[in-house]
């Protein structure tokens, strides 16, 4: 798992070393360097042969992945090359640190010219390390060399580029085809009064693995008829473990959205009985296994206190429905060949159409039928099959013989299939969530942390390793391994019950999971350790288990586990967060021996942790993070021994100032400082930190300045300030930030940027700004890319915008001019170049606004005045408005010469507006109008001559439009969800039409 990550890195360091070391080799002599020359020396030689082979044992590595589904003893080369290479990492790390240092001290003008060396220190018995390791690397090339291993650049059928596929249909569960009569008929069942006296009613969903019983549940929970039955409203994953302690408080924080810190079954039947009482309850439990009766009339003893409770239940198995089940059970069956083609298809193509004598239909419906008509399985290889365009691909899916895998399981085969395809990089990002138990909520931020610090994310220098591994998940959510939850301010994940079998048969069970009233039955090979739960008897593994053991993560303390558990023989361990719910909890003294947690995060928010651990014993750990509410100690000096730090996030710390010495962590790649109010001043020596790419300040109010040296980062890829209210000013020379990519500054005093900074002209520069005024961007006309304005409401100064200059930014290539004020379209990620400004304020420029004497007011309509300020330089290209709520766009909008260059219009929720005046907009290739209710007519008038695509969504009012015959240019039409649209004009044959949800439609021409 991994390893492309782990020797690309290798890789990366030894062309990084190897010239300095060169180097070394070829300064002037002495008696008292020529020790270090001749040792560097060798050290050259070590490291060429190393680089060599590691080239050659890359270069199969994509082979070596493939085979090892099904030989054995690649998996056995796989498992002892990983382990080598680590090892390997480790001491050229070592090396690189004292690279790093020597090169600070010789631009260092405070030290003394004697202390200045372009020798680089050899660490201790590097040269013997080396030795060792590339002697072993040499015994795996030979095995490479005897498992007649191939050299491959890559899947020659994987097409890595997977953000230019449409990704719409998974915004929606494809309107769930095939299942509305099914749905009809189970809320008929649990809508029906019960006529026995029974407070509590249940019925089953019974049916194979993948058939679609979840989703089935999914469709009734969110109908919004069954929504007006019921008062309280609940669902809970229960899978193999029917833990009755566990459900009732999963059960009780469903139904009220608040966490339960109750651990006593007493008291949470309580408290669930109390909030139940006289209501009508709706509870959902997917996938039971429960066949004990006693534990199911345990669980429902609370439920009593209710008027009526209807339960929902999924599960595979038909004793578990007879033990739990008062109504017939619901057999959910297969989907038809017909149903079975419209899923299949809709994953496998999308909107486009295929001809039906296609070869790739003909192949399409071969492989739908080997998928037994599972939908799960058809979803799988389908959204496979999305990213495949030729021919050859689909029939090497079709002959595949992984199809006659014997594992037992009827859906196991197709499931097989997609993993087997997926690309190398992705499958140990996969198998890493098999970690977690089933029906786990994956942080999409913290779960791609935990791949970077495994190794998983290869980078080509540049993307940072956060947008790359953001790339992984999202390609994953794609190919239908991961099922999207959206928060309110981030994404989680979740992963299939099968897709979570299919990830621990392939990952050997090295990983696993302890929860609450578990039997701990430790697999062989233990890597991965999850411990989650609220008990206090859950015993650790044998201690010979931990010297493989590379993550553990106890989101709790659990205090028998971490008594007793002695972590200091876990020299591999890479990853260890350990929760903070019980900071009171004494942590075990064994962790001051750790002395090999590398690159994962160190999460400690217990004050007692602090006092118990001695920080400098841990002297190869990559990351840290320190923090509690009882955070009263001073900064811990002895952080200053650890040198491979790589990330370091330090909250609600009671200390005024970082001292100089954390200045030495040369390998520093992110710093965050977060909810430090004493903070002050940073350390003047800053610009030490010559690998510091990300600068997070977040809730530091008394920090007013930032050093001069910050200016030398030159690194330095994300800086941002964020509630630091005394910060007035940034510093003069921020334009040498010239690899700057992210500036974020919210809710300070800064006003302006400095008048000699030349920021603004940073390449490929992001910049996020919350402020109370518009005139900000005087300080940006000369910036190209892209300005987005959110919070147009709250712009109170007509003077403001007119200071702002828009019509004098002539680099500009698009603009978003967006009126509401969610922090939603705060956060929307945008790739290219991007000014963002937020505006705040108490006031509100629909009910209030100083015209400041302008002629052109009009107090009926101050959105109107207001866009009429906001003309852009005839140079844009691009232009997109949201929740414009004036009553007609200005004269600008539609004028073929101030709007000269403008090629594509996008109209989002502009309710009030009932006319479109793009016309003359001669070079307008595209259109889309989205959400405007109010528009009835879309005229010949309203469209340019050489538009090309045209998108009309939403327009609940809409009923007509014309003159698309004129329209010669035109190669894309979309229309959906405008239920009183009566009528379109004619099109040319060679337009690619695609509509739904159009209800009142009387007539469609085609010419």
């Amino acid at each position: 798992m991994g390893l492309g990550g782990v020797i690309s890195n290798l890789l990366s360091l030894g062309a990084k070393l190897i010239p300095v070391v060169s180097a070394s080799t070829q300064g002037p002599s002495s008696s008292s360097s020529s020790l270090v020359q001749v040792e560097s020396d060798q050290i050259e030689t070590e490291l060429k042969q190393l680089m060599r082979l590691l080239e050659r044992i890359k270069a199969t590595l994509y082979d070596a992945e493939e085979r090892e589904i099904r030989d054995r003893s690649v998996k056995l080369w796989l498992k002892e090359l990983k382990e080598v290479a680590y090892d390997a990492e480790d001491i050229l790390d070592e090396y690189h640190y004292e690279v790093l240092r020597s090169q600070v001290q010789e631009t260092d003008a405070s030290l003394p010219n004697s202390r200045k060396s372009k020798l680089v220190q050899v660490p201790d018995g590097m040269l013997d390390q080396l030795q060792q390791v590339r002697g072993k690397f040499a015994e795996i090339e030979k095995d490479r060399v005897a498992l007649q291993l191939l050299e491959e650049d890559g899947p020659k059928y994987c097409n890595n580029d997977l953000q230019t596929a449409p990704t719409s249909y998974f915004t929606v569960e494809s309107d769930i085809i095939g299942r509305e009569k099914e749905k009809e008929e189970l809320i008929h069942r649990l809508s029906s009064e019960c006529h026995d006296g029974k407070i509590i009613s249940v019925v089953t969903i019974v049916g194979t693995g993948g058939i679609g019983k979840t989703t089935l549940a999914q469709l009734v929970y969110n109908d919004q008829r069954f929504q007006q039955m019921f008062d309280a409203f609940g669902w809970v994953c229960t899978s193999d473990d029917f833990n009755v302690q566990r459900l009732t408080r999963e059960v009780l924080e469903s139904i009220t959205g608040r966490s339960s810190g109750l651990i006593n079954l007493s008291a949470l039947q309580k408290d669930l009985s109390k909030e139940i009482t006289k209501k009508r309850v709706f509870l959902v439990l997917d996938d039971v296994w429960n066949e004990k009766r006693s534990h199911w009339e345990l669980f429902r003893t609370p439920f009593m206190s209710a008027s009526l409770v209807k339960i929902l239940v999924t599960t595979r198995n038909e004793h578990v429905a007879r033990v739990m089940q008062t109504m017939p059970t619901f057999n959910l069956g297969y989907m038809s060949q017909k149903q079975s083609w419209q899923l299949f298809q809709h994953y496998a193509f999308g909107d486009a159409i295929q001809n039906k004598g296609s070869k790739l239909v003909e192949i399409g419906k071969q492989i739908m039928n080997k998928c037994g008509m599972l939908p799960l399985a058809m979803k799988s290889v389908a959204s496979l099959l999305r990213h495949e365009t030729e021919e050859e691909s689909w029939k090497e899916i079709l002959e595949s013989d992984l199809w006659d895998s014997d594992a037992g399981i009827e859906i196991f085969p197709s499931l097989q299939i997609s993993y087997a395809r997926l690309p190398t990089y992705l499958k140990p990002c996969f198998l890493y969530c098999s970690m977690f138990p089933k029906d786990y909520l994956y942080n999409a931020e913290e779960l791609v942390k935990l791949w970077i610090y495994q190794g998983y994310v290869q980078t080509d220098g540049l993307k940072n390793n956060e947008k790359v591994g953001w790339e992984y998940a999202m390609q994953l959510w794609q190919r239908s391994f991961f099922e999207r939850e959206d928060g309110e301010k981030e994404f989680y994940f979740t992963v299939h019950d099968m897709f979570h079998d299919l990830a621990r048969f392939n990952s050997g069970h090295v990983c696993y999971s302890i929860e609450e009233g578990m039997c701990a039955n430790f697999p062989e090979e233990l890597y991965h350790l999850y411990v989650g739960g609220m008990v206090k008897c859950i015993e650790p593994p044998p201690s010979e288990k931990f010297a493989t053991l590379r993550t553990l993560i106890v989101d709790y303390f659990v205090e028998s586990f971490l008594s007793t558990f002695d972590i200091s023989k876990a020299q591999k361990l890479r990853a260890l967060q350990l929760g903070s719910r019980n900071c009171g909890l004494e942590v075990p003294f064994s962790l001051v021996n750790l002395k090999l947690h590398r690159n994962g995060p160190l999460s400690i928010s217990s004050t007692n942790f602090l006092t118990a651990f001695d920080i400098s014993q841990a002297q190869n750990v990559r990351g840290m993070q320190l923090g509690s509410r009882n955070f009263d100690l001073e900064f811990p000096c002895s952080l200053v021994n650890l040198k491979h730090l790589r990330y370091l996030s330090l909250s609600a710390g009671r200390f005024e100032r970082l001292p100089e010495c954390i200045c030495s962590f040369y390998n520093l790649q992110n710093l965050t400082l977060n909810d430090c109010p004493h903070l002050t001043e940073l350390p003047k020596s800053i610009e030490n930190l010559v690998s510091l790419e990300d600068l997070i300040i977040f809730r530091c109010a008394n920090l007013r300045v930032l050093p001069v040296s910050f200016c030398q980062l030159k690194t330095l890829r994300k800086l941002c300030l964020c509630w630091c209210s005394e910060l007035k000013e940034l510093p003069p020379d921020m334009g040498n930030l010239r690899n700057l990519q992210h500036l974020r500054i919210l809710y300070t005093n800064v006003s302006s940027l400095p008048l000699s900074s030349k920021i603004k002209r940073i390449p490929a520069l992001k910049v996020r700004l919350v402020c109370r005024t518009i005139g900000w961007l005087k300080d940006f006309v000369d910036m190209g890319g892209t300005l987005s304005i959110v919070g147009l409401r709250r712009v109170c100064s007509l003077r403001d915008v007119r200071c702002a200059k828009l019509a004098s930014m002539h680099n500009l290539q698009r603009l978003i001019l967006t009126w509401a004020h969610s922090f939603y379209d705060l956060n929307v990620d945008l790739d290219e170049n991007v000014l963002q400004l937020y505006i705040v304020g108490d006031r509100d420029a629909s009910s209030e606004i100083d015209s400041d004497e302008e002629e052109n007011f009009e107090t009926d309509d101050p959105f109107h005045s207001l866009m009429v300020m906001l003309q852009p330089h005839p140079n844009l290209k691009e232009l997109k408005i949201k929740y414009y709520h004036g009553l007609t766009f200005p004269d600008w909008i539609g004028n073929p010469t101030l709007c000269a260059s403008l090629e594509r219009i996008e109209i989002v929720h502009c309710k009030f507006i009932t006319f479109l005046p793009f016309g003359s907009l001669y070079k307008l290739k595209y259109l889309k109008v989205e959400g405007c209710s109010n528009l009835q007519l879309i005229q010949a008038k309203s469209l340019p001559l050489l538009l090309e695509e045209i998108e009309i969504i939403y327009c609940t009012s809409l009923i007509y439009v014309s003159g698309l015959e004129r329209l010669k240019f035109l190669v894309k039409l979309h229309i959906s969800d405008c239920s009183k649209l009566h009528f379109w004009g004619h099109c040319r044959k060679t337009c690619l039409i695609t509509v739904s949800n159009l209800p009142e439609l009387r007539n469609w021409c085609l010419q």
